[in-house]
């Protein structure tokens, strides 16, 4: 398990931290520069936008998944933890961050926003005195009955750090106003009306009863960058993300699709079981990969004929971003 950290290197891997309506996702570009550390169990990046630090411990599950996204598909691991206890609901200063993982932010002072998410603190840190003012003056209150904190927020853009059992996210760009688009980058997604629904994660997300997603790591796409446009096919890239299906994916999910790929390869009309609902979904993810992967497969365009490709829904979101935070 302890390769899942190598993830870490790789500059085509997303990482995001969170709960369903709060979420902060690292991205970095191939060429930016990145200090990148690892040490036993545990591994680091940091870039001039932002960074992310992985801790393995032993009650770390990794679950590996597959799903359409968009006109295309997504591929994901979850490093999951035993559902903790608790979380904060309210504003609470936690003091000076000396977990910071640049030297010079850790005398800044880390407050928790108090989204409810029991594994979860959404932090923001700061070393301004006009904010921590506007922050103090609020503690102790949930977040929605804050008033205009989220506008001071907005205006001083502070560093956004979010923390579970697993694993430290801190963003350092600005925070976009609400009617703006969040930058290509680390960023942070707030959204109360997903908040209050109570969530762990995303309905879609097949995390164990009785765990949450300490942190995720959104593979590379062999066939598209990170906002979803088409690159040069790189076969590698899917390689390693069906071994990641096959060692840390749902077994029965991972044979059912499976089945699906060989079916695809030998027969050129899709046999009848295929054809049945319960099985849409991976010979639906079949199909997308043949059509990208393989353009000039003989046999995609009669299965087609039989199973219509399913309408694009979000196909705007970059795949390193699930469209049910959004």
């Amino acid at each position: 398990m302890d390769d899942l950290l190598d993830w870490v290197d790789d500059p085509d891997a997303g990482w995001s931290v969170g709960t369903f309506g709060a979420l902060a996702e690292f991205l970095r570009d191939p060429d930016e520069p990145a200090e990148v550390v690892h040490a036993p169990r545990r591994a680091s990046v940091v870039t001039p936008r932002g960074g992310v630090a992985v801790a393995l411990t032993d009650d770390v599950l990794p679950v590996a998944w597959e799903r359409r996204a968009g006109e295309s598909w997504s591929q994901a691991v979850a490093l999951c933890l035993p559902l903790p206890s608790g979380g904060r609901s309210v504003i609470t200063e936690l003091g000076p961050d000396g977990d910071a993982l640049r030297a010079g932010d850790r005398g800044a002072v880390l407050v928790d926003l108090g989204v409810g998410a029991p594994h979860l603190e959404a932090c923001v840190r700061t070393s301004d005195p006009s904010l921590l003012a506007e922050l103090r003056a609020v503690e102790g209150r949930p977040l929605a009955e804050a008033g205009h904190l989220a506008a001071a927020l907005v205006e001083a853009g502070p560093h956004r750090v979010f923390r579970t059992g697993v694993a430290r996210l801190e963003v350092f760009t600005p925070i976009p106003p609400p009617t703006g688009a969040s930058p290509d980058g680390p960023h942070t997604h707030l959204l109360p009306r997903l908040l209050a629904r109570g969530r762990t994660h995303a309905a879609t997300d097949p995390i164990p009863a009785g765990h949450v997603p300490g942190a995720i790591i959104h593979l590379p796409h062999p066939t598209r960058a990170v906002d979803g446009q088409r690159i040069p096919t790189r076969a590698d890239r899917h390689r390693r993300g069906q071994e990641m299906l096959a060692r840390f994916g749902d077994p029965a999910v991972t044979a059912t699709k499976a089945a699906a790929d060989d079916a695809l390869a030998t027969s050129t009309e899709p046999p009848a079981w295929a054809l049945r609902r319960e099985y849409r979904a991976a010979v639906e993810l079949a199909l997308r990969q043949c059509e990208e992967l393989s353009p000039d497969h003989p046999h995609v365009e009669a299965w087609r004929r039989h199973i219509p490709r399913e309408r694009a829904d979000g196909h705007e979101q970059p795949l390193t971003h699930d469209p049910a935070q959004s």
